[in-house]
């Protein structure tokens, strides 16, 4: 836990100085356009083929508590997408949707960007978000290197459901 805060710390730090964002900025996260979409998923290659079974299975454990399941290239965006139809407002409203960007640089603290800088697994539970706006957020994500150690991505297992505590989160 005192790892986890301290990478929470270090991640606002980054937003505020580094970065120069503010809380209470309200606009929801920037998409890419539907090429640059393309051009992410080519990026990564195969990783995306490779990867559906476990984001399935992923889902199939979580999914039934209202979450969804993120594959997100080494910028913080998701390029392919686990989730319930039932709760697709909910999460598209909330920029957990392929194309958005969730690097650290352009949302401040957050699950997938904060991850990928940290290069390590973490949970950025609810008001350890930096943006007011992502606090009913709960967001646990580990990075994927490839074959020589390079970060190539993250999986993040995401809910908007303001009933699941920072220890079911982190399960």
């Amino acid at each position: 836990d005192a790892a986890a805060q301290t990478a929470v710390v270090a991640s606002w730090g980054r937003s505020m100085r580094l970065y120069g964002l503010k809380p209470d900025e309200g606009t929801p996260p920037n998409m890419l356009t539907d090429q640059e979409l393309r051009e992410a998923r080519e990026e990564l290659g195969s990783l995306i083929e490779t990867a559906e079974i476990a984001l399935d299975r992923l889902y199939s454990a979580v999914g039934g508590a209202g979450c969804c399941v993120l594959l997100a290239d080494k910028n913080g965006v998701p390029v392919d997408r686990r989730g319930y139809e039932g709760d697709d407002a909910t999460f598209c409203k909330a920029g957990l949707w392929t194309g958005a960007v969730w690097s650290e640089e352009c949302e401040g603290t957050n699950g997938i960007g904060t991850a990928l800088a940290e290069q390590r697994a973490l949970t950025i539970h609810r008001d350890q978000h930096f943006r007011s706006r992502n606090t009913a957020l709960s967001c646990t994500v580990a990075p994927i290197f490839d074959h020589r150690g390079r970060l190539m991505a993250a999986i993040d297992v995401s809910s908007a459901r303001s009933d699941l505590t920072e220890g079911f989160v982190k399960l």
